[in-house]
Formats: structure tokens, sequence, C-alpha cells
């Protein structure tokens, strides 16, 4: 029903919008066999499924002022031992952005974002549902100086095997950025409030996001350039299309980053983060911390090829304070490389691998990926076709190995 009165909305306003020029159609299909280690390592999970997925999306500039784009997405997931969240989401989206005022000195612009899902579990029907988000947000910003967005939605939960676990959510986002000494040093900031009630029990609860931080630019040649980030929030995993269970959880993340520019052709980023995550009503409450470093290199650019390398290393800790079992160390390192005929095609290719050392030691593994990826321009650039093909081998030390991989191919069409 969603679906249907946004495809209502969206074909009223298109036909006139889609008179003017400068549109593009794009999508892609991907298939393959992963986990949910792979969508949320720190948790501790590691059930594998198989995946269809299917995206087709249609976006136009009408104008200077005035753009849209209209998508769908398919997922559909199996389990290999969890049958009972087997399901398909159906999503449809669309945006408009409209600029209310716009000048060299400031801009007021307005976004609309529509949002449809329904998804549907194949063995427990009990948990379908249908969800329908809807949220404008306006933004001001003042060239150089700063700029100031406001957010207000709703996003409603309609289940459909009896109303007690029907969900509405009213939400309310501001942020803002401010920029000192001609852009070097830029402040950032939001606060998000959402608050929930679902029929059940008569159930009601709000939940706050905070995020604070900075950037600034040296634009010296020993550091480039100093970022960090720090969050604290109160989400539920239903937040997240990739999760099939629903919790409420706590977390605090914490980010630094510099980066390097040794010299035209060779940079290298340092990275540390903290991330704390207490989950009620589940038992992998961590916390953690990672240190990252890398590197890319370019051989050589020029006006008709390119070809770049790169290098990353990164150490990670992660303690379950509720199942120490699972609490583990890991040590990564990988290469990659580019390489492009410009206005032609582009491939990619990379390695990494993983150790994983767990204070249960029946856990260890060690975890191998590999990636190969294209692009292919028609038409003066106008198509461009893309591959990706992804190849996961995991070697437990006392279970068997397994074996994953994923198949992806895109399209983007400018018109």
């Amino acid at each position: 029903m969603y679906a249907a009165i946004l495809l209502i909305i969206s074909f009223l306003i298109l036909p006139s919008l889609a008179r003017a020029e400068g549109f593009s159609l794009s999508g892609y299909t991907e298939l393959g066999k992963s986990s949910t280690a792979e969508d949320y390592e720190e948790e501790g999970t590691d059930d594998d499924y198989t995946f269809q997925n299917y995206h087709l999306k249609f976006s136009q500039e009408v104008s200077p002022r005035l753009s849209y784009d209209v998508s769908s997405f398919i997922y559909n997931k199996n389990y290999t031992s969890k049958s009972s969240f087997d399901n398909i989401s159906r999503i449809f989206k669309t945006n408009f952005a409209y600029y209310l005022s716009k000048s060299k000195e400031d801009s007021l612009k307005l976004d609309l974002r529509l949002k449809s899902k329904e998804k549907r579990y194949k063995n427990s029907p009990r948990n379908d549902y249908d969800q329908l988000t809807a949220a404008p947000t306006l933004t001001y910003k003042k060239k150089d100086l700063y700029s100031v967005d406001l957010t207000v939605g709703v996003d409603d939960y309609d289940y459909l095997k009896g109303g007690e676990k029907d969900q509405q959510k009213v939400f309310g986002k501001i942020g803002g950025d401010r920029y000192f000494f001609d852009k070097k040093l830029m402040l950032t900031s939001s606060y998000r409030i959402e608050s929930a009630q679902q029929n059940k029990a008569g159930r009601k609860k709000t939940q706050n996001e905070v995020m604070g931080g900075f950037d600034y630019l040296f634009e010296l040649p020993w550091i480039y350039k100093l970022s960090s980030r720090v969050n604290w929030g109160e989400r539920d995993t239903k937040n997240d299309d990739e999760r099939d269970e629903d919790y409420d959880y706590e977390y605090w993340r914490y980010l630094v980053k510099t980066e390097h520019r040794i010299n035209p052709k060779l940079k290298t980023e340092l990275s540390y983060q903290y991330f704390k995550k207490d989950t009620f009503g589940a038992d992998f409450n961590y916390w953690g911390y990672l240190v990252g470093n890398g590197w890319d290199y370019e051989i050589f650019d020029d006006s008709r090829a390119r070809l770049s390398v790169g290098m990353d290393g990164e150490h990670k800790e992660v303690d379950y304070r509720l199942s120490g079992g699972n609490s583990y160390r890991k040590e990564t390192g990988g290469v990659s490389g580019t390489y492009q005929v410009k206005k032609d095609w582009k491939v990619t290719g990379g390695f990494s691998g993983s150790y994983y050392d767990y204070s249960s030691g029946s856990l260890d593994k060690q975890r191998y990926y590999a990636k190969l990826s294209g692009e292919k321009l028609f038409w003066g650039g106008d198509l461009a076709m893309t591959l990706d093909l992804k190849y996961r081998f995991t070697a437990y030390d006392e279970r068997d190995d397994k074996e994953q991989d994923v198949v992806r191919v895109g399209a983007e069409y400018r018109f």
C-alpha cells in the first residue's frame, strides 16, 4: 500500500519533469554468499546466507535549482541454519531537492526523502511488516562561514499479523558546520532525537544521538590534515536494513585520523578508532579499538592513462564483557592496484588477509579476500558498464573451511 502511494506521487510529478534533459538511469544485479560477520563483525555472529540483490535508479537534474531521483531495491536472503530469518525486502525511495533561494553568498535548500519498504519472512509471517518514512530537510549555507540543517520526519512500522508490534516513530535532527581561518578549520556537530511508541503494552521510548568533531587542514609536508569525530547515541537495529533482529542499543564511537602527503605521488594516513556497544536483550555487548595505516602511490598519471598501487594494515581488538570466549585480536594486511585508460576502461584488483586470535582458541581462523573490478565506457562515456567479483576463503583451526563468492553487474546511462 505504501509503495503504491509513493508511486502515485512520483508519477504525478515525474512526467512534467522528464521533458528536460540531464537525467541518468542506473542499476545493478548482485548475487552470492555472505555472512552476518560481513555485515556487523563486532557482534560475534557468523551466520551464513545466500542473497540476490537488485537495484534500479532514475535521477535527473531538471535545473540548477531542482533535482530528484527515484529508486527501487529488492533484497532476498536465505540463511543456511536460521531458516526463520529467510526474507525478501522490497524498497522504493524517492528524493527531491529544491533550492528555495540560491546566490553566490548563500543558499536555502529543501530536501524531501520518502521511503516505502515491505519485508516478508518466508517461514515466520508473524514478523512481516510494511514501513513508511517521510523526512523533509531544510539546509541553509553561508559561503565560507557556516551551514545549518534541520530535519523532521516520521517512521511508521505496520505489522501484518496483529498490531501489538506496530511502531510509530517521530524524529528530528539539527546539525551544523562552522568554518574558520579561510576554511582551514571546520567544526561540526549534530543532535538527533527520536520518540517511538509501540502498541505492545503501550511501550514508549525516546532515543538520542550526539555527534561532534573537527577537520583541520595543515597543508604541511609531514601532516596535511587532522580529523576527529566523537559519537554517542541510542538506536535500535531496526534502523539498519541489514538486520533481521530487533534490539535496542547504546553506542560510543571515537575516531581520529591524520593524512600525510609525503610527495605529490605518495600519501599515507593513520587512524585510531574506539568503539563500544551495549545491546539490551542480547549477550554481545562489547568494546574495542582499531589502529590502521594505509599507503597510496601513484606510479604515473598522464593524459591517456593512470596507474596506482596501495597497501594497508590494521590491528583490532574486541572485548566481549558477557561472552568472553568471543573476544579476539585481529591483524589485517592488504594490497591493491588500479589501472585506468581514461575515457575508455578501468580495472582494479586487491588481495587482503586477516588473522583472528580468539580468547577461545577453538574459534581461531584466517580469512582471505580477493576482489577484481572492471569498468568499461561506451558512447563517449554516456554508458558505463561495471563488473565486480569478490571471493572470500575462511580457514578455521577446528572447523571445516569455507568459501564464499559474490558477483555484481552494474550499468549507468546518462541521457
